[in-house]
């Protein structure tokens, strides 16, 4: 989650600089889902230890996809904005 507000906060540095990238609202958009997610672990702990362990694996394998989309996509930015203004 924190490598995703870097991400983010350089994004909107680079939108100064170079303009909007749409790539932007999809980085904001995925740090909501660490966040959701916490609250709704937080909610289910009244509920049976299979359906939190259920919830448990579903959470982990969508944050771990999310970080792998939110590292595609910095390389993404970085190549496509940073790297075409240096050359």
């Amino acid at each position: 989650m924190i490598l995703t507000i870097t991400v983010a906060a350089a994004s909107v540095i680079g939108v100064a600089i170079t303009g909007l990238y749409p790539g932007i609202i999809v980085l904001l958009l995925l740090t909501l889902i660490p966040i959701a997610s916490n609250f709704y672990a937080k909610i289910i702990i009244g509920k049976s230890n299979v359906f939190q362990r259920n919830f448990y694996i579903t959470l982990i394998v969508t944050n771990l996809l999310t970080m792998l989309v939110v590292l595609w996509m910095t390389f993404v930015i970085l190549v496509d904005r940073v790297f075409s203004i240096i050359l």
